[in-house]
């Protein structure tokens, strides 16, 4: 589906420069800003739209195997992402921490969106990144090798410690 065929006529996914997303995602200086460019890229690109949805943060923690970044249940209504790993990666990484916050998203979204497929939602978060945003754009890269990028996040000085506190902290916006 073409941005043209998803935008109902009321405008709201012309894009004439091709710049669009890569300026709203610029300007996004927060996880509900980032989710909103999200949602439009996904009704805009794809033609699918998921209303109600909340945002949270859990801590979940590390492993040694590594770590989920963001999940989102099946019938549920809120995205919920690691507050560890966000962590971690703001202080180890931290010029990746915007790029991994979208793509977290964007990958639960294509989820939430019935997406279900594992492979499918991987494989269409990357196509989407590149399409949007760009070829060699942090969020695309992710996309296509997160393991590779957050290697040293995966392998911690040590053992998994389970969080004591796993209480959902709603984000506003």
């Amino acid at each position: 589906m073409t941005s043209t065929d998803a935008d109902n006529g009321d405008g709201m996914c012309e894009d004439p420069e091709g710049t669009r997303y890569l300026d709203d995602y610029n300007a996004a200086e927060s996880l509900p800003d980032m989710f909103e460019v999200v949602k439009d890229i996904v009704e805009c690109e794809l033609g699918r739209h998921r209303a109600g949805l909340m945002l949270g943060f859990v801590d979940l923690g590390i492993s040694h195997g590594g770590f989920v970044g963001a999940y989102f249940v099946v019938g549920g209504n809120a995205i919920v992402v690691n507050r560890t790993a966000l962590a971690a990666i703001r202080s180890r990484q931290p010029e990746l921490a915007k790029p991994y916050q979208f793509y977290l998203l964007l990958h639960e979204f294509l989820h939430a969106v019935g997406i279900l497929d594992e492979a499918e939602c991987r494989a269409t978060a990357a196509w989407l990144s590149a399409k949007t945003l760009g070829e060699n754009h942090d969020v695309t890269r992710i996309s296509r090798d997160f393991g590779a990028i957050f290697r040293n996040i995966i392998q911690p000085g040590y053992g998994y410690i389970p969080p004591e506190d796993t209480t959902m902290e709603i984000i506003s916006g």
